[in-house]
């Protein structure tokens, strides 16, 4: 496939699992129990909305992102936020290939931990949809068509993932391996934050934490594309930029504005 689009050229850095597309995903036997965590941190609440320019090669904005915390209440008998993240192209890009891709996720508010995901998928005239629920005490998923697979920990779909980031330990050197569940697949990196940085993005400056991935696959640490996330250094975790770099092109992912969240 064509990376699976144009858009997710643009958004891999919060998109993993679009730059994953082209590995092998991993088998779920992986025990670690150093990547889960007893208490995570929750930096964000209900009514938060983030949205982002997505810069592509020559083009200044080829895309937009939206990230909210719709609301918290109780969902099938647990406590939990309801977030989406909806990512489309415009302009120029949206004529060259039109993408519009809604995730949405149910989260445990105790372990910021995924229930329950849906997807909308729409590029160029094909539109496809998907769900999956969530067992994380049994460490299984049930996707479309009645099929289980079985879970490592740690395991997240799109939109958790994107939560997961900003509740991990941003201290250098405590590193934090994850599992993405994408298109009934299974695919495993590693988050390692480097060092402090100064960001400044059309929404403001922000103090941040460097968060450098990698695929593991095997014994193996593969880059993905030098891929970069700037997590602010402060109580909301706000990811505010997010950078890479894949031979199509360098992307660049900039917070635009940030309504509804914690104070600092």
């Amino acid at each position: 496939m064509y990376r699976r689009s144009l858009f997710a050229l643009a958004v891999v850095a919060l998109s993993f699992p679009a730059s994953l597309s082209q590995s092998h995903p991993v088998k779920s036997d992986r025990s670690d129990a150093a990547a889960s965590v007893s208490s995570p941190r929750n930096p964000f609440i209900a009514g938060e909305r983030l949205s982002y320019d997505v810069s592509w090669a020559d083009f200044i904005v080829a895309a937009e992102l939206t990230i909210e915390t719709d609301q918290r209440r109780t969902f099938d008998g647990i406590d939990g936020y309801h977030v989406t993240a909806q990512a489309r192209t415009v302009g120029l890009v949206s004529g060259l290939f039109k993408v519009n891709d809604v995730y949405e996720s149910f989260i445990n508010a105790a372990t910021l931990q995924p229930f329950r995901a849906e997807k909308r998928s729409r590029h160029r005239k094909n539109q496809t949809k998907s769900s999956v629920t969530i067992d994380q005490d049994k460490r299984t998923a049930q996707v479309d068509g009645g099929r289980t697979l079985e879970l490592p920990e740690d395991t997240y779909d799109f939109a958790a993932l994107i939560f997961a980031i900003r509740g991990m330990d941003l201290s250098p050197g405590k590193s934090r391996t994850l599992t993405v569940l994408e298109d009934d697949k299974l695919y495993t990196i590693k988050l390692q934050p480097e060092a402090r940085e100064k960001v400044t993005t059309p929404a403001g400056s922000y103090d941040t934490v460097k968060i450098a991935t990698s695929r593991v696959k095997g014994r193996e640490n593969d880059k993905l594309y030098n891929l970069r996330i700037y997590v602010t250094n402060d109580a909301r975790r706000l990811p505010v930029l997010i950078t890479a770099e894949p031979s199509w092109g360098a992307v660049r992912v900039e917070l635009t504005s940030a309504t509804g969240t914690k104070t600092k």
